[in-house]
């Protein structure tokens, strides 16, 4: 199973999204004085307020994500499957872009500048790896036809 590469970005691609869920995905920065909000996948967290769950969407769209990359991995035997799942967990991967441009950047934050933190980072990083486990599927079933023809 993590002879062939595809398995080995896919679970590279899990990895990342473990990171991503479990470290915080920007700031808010005060203008005035006062702690940064800390903005996770579930909640954003304010100094003296506590949490605000109004960001659970992004949670949701990667915590979906996980088990989907698991059943890929584990789905070596139907490689068209695996073709398929690694579009939906790209297809995740976007749409969870989207969700964090608007929480970072469409909502209005009163007095406070949005900044991007590292972890925001690995869901594109996440698309390039599930793309390349796409072509690295495609290329076997290509090879597996082939040879089917021969015969």
């Amino acid at each position: 199973m993590l002879q062939r590469i595809q398995t080995v970005y896919l679970f590279l691609a899990f990895i990342a999204t473990i990171v991503c869920l479990s470290m915080p995905v920007g700031f808010l920065t005060p203008q005035g004085m006062g702690g940064d909000t800390l903005m996770y996948n579930l909640c954003m967290i304010e100094p003296a307020e506590g949490a605000d769950f109004s960001v659970w969407p992004l949670f949701a769209l990667l915590i979906v994500t996980c088990p989907i990359c698991l059943v890929t991995i584990f789905a070596y035997s139907n490689r068209m499957l695996q073709s398929k799942l690694c579009m939906v967990c790209i297809l995740l991967c976007i749409l969870w872009l989207g969700g964090y441009v608007y929480y970072g950047y469409g909502i209005p934050h009163e007095g406070a500048t949005f900044r991007i933190a590292f972890p925001a980072c690995l869901p594109l990083i996440n698309i390039i790896l599930y793309a390349l486990a796409r072509r690295g599927i495609i290329s076997d079933e290509k090879l597996v036809r082939s040879e089917n023809r021969i015969r």
